[in-house]
């Protein structure tokens, strides 16, 4: 109900997004933009401050950006006193570098196809909408929300690429680096980025039976990166996905082409020997159960996580922050996000 008295659709842009000056020029000055409130941010940290002097007016907000700035949005919004109504609702354009949520959403076309396509339909009436719950991600006193929650060697090489040349040419060569590093029988310069990170870690409280791993995730919409999605299945109830995959860098580097889609490698283990190899196909074939997984990949639903590490960084959607204390992600509140039409 109090969407209703809401009356204003905002086009908030950041033209540091992915460099883009001609798509950003395409957007704001297509004839729709004329017609709802703009804000254009010089500092990714003046969100905040924009939002503030929208209020409670906004609908609905499109966001031209990436994936960072989606997040400072999404966390300026829920600074905001709303006083009880919901959070307005989001509309991603795309704009970014990597542009995951959008992507997922069903992102296509330049951003100015995308802003025309959805005034049209959200005017129309016929704007359909998703909602996904939020991560909430604590550590020491700060508080924070997102899609995609990370730690481990994947995150020291996000820092890496942030503090270095940005753009896919860089993120390509990044990863080509990282690859190469993992897979040769060299220890090089390269290799303590590499290096497993060293944690504790409880899901709903029970404790993960490994201390050493190459990646720790949480993530709600089922998509961590453009064209991977790790997690086996749809969520059901009040779960977040999870994996903890106690592994070398090097044997996820050879195993990314499984675990991207979802699989997790069997537990060859189990299968040593050519009884129980055959024990566990007849069991499959009959369906009373699945050949064994290997239990060094943890992926499953999740309500609850403490991580206790020392790593001094994660990550929360591309976003590069300090560990302070020992982290705890549960779910946060949920946020309507438009389809693209």
């Amino acid at each position: 109900m109090a969407n209703q008295t809401r009356k204003d659709v905002v086009l908030l842009c950041n033209p540091r997004a992915g460099g883009r000056w001609r798509a950003l020029a395409g957007v704001l000055d297509s004839p729709e933009a004329k017609g709802v409130r703009r804000i254009v941010t010089d500092h990714i940290d003046d969100v905040g401050a924009a939002l503030s002097a929208v209020g409670q007016r906004a609908d609905l907000v499109c966001i031209y950006g990436g994936d960072g700035t989606i997040f400072h949005v999404i966390n300026e919004l829920l600074r905001l006193p709303l006083h009880g109504a919901s959070p307005p609702r989001l509309f991603l354009l795309g704009g970014g570098t990597m542009n995951v949520t959008a992507t997922k959403l069903g992102m296509s076309g330049t951003p100015s196809d995308n802003f025309r396509a959805v005034l049209s339909a959200y005017h129309a009436g016929t704007l359909r909408y998703r909602e996904i719950p939020l991560l909430r991600v604590r550590t020491g006193a700060t508080v924070l929300y997102g899609f995609t929650f990370g730690m481990g060697p994947l995150v020291r090489l996000l820092d890496r690429y942030e503090r270095g040349g940005k753009g896919k040419l860089a993120a390509f060569g990044l990863g080509i680096q990282a690859i190469a590093a993992a897979l040769s029988p060299v220890r090089t310069s390269f290799a303590p980025l590499l290096d497993e990170q060293q944690a504790v870690v409880f899901a709903d409280g029970l404790p993960v039976s490994h201390s050493s791993f190459a990646a720790v995730f949480a993530n709600t919409t089922g998509a961590v990166q453009r064209l991977v999605e790790p997690f086996p299945g749809e969520l059901v109830g009040d779960n977040f996905h999870f994996l903890a995959y106690a592994v070398s860098s090097r044997e996820l580097a050879a195993m990314v082409p499984l675990l991207m889609n979802g699989k997790v490698p069997l537990d060859f283990g189990m299968l040593r020997t050519p009884f129980t190899t055959m024990k566990a196909l007849a069991r499959t074939l009959t369906g009373r159960a699945e050949l064994p997984r290997d239990p060094r990949y943890t992926n499953h639903p999740a309500r609850h996580l403490r991580i206790e590490t020392n790593e001094p960084i994660f990550t929360l959607d591309g976003e590069v922050l300090p560990v302070e204390a020992p982290i705890e992600v549960d779910l946060g509140p949920t946020l309507q996000l438009a389809l693209h039409p």
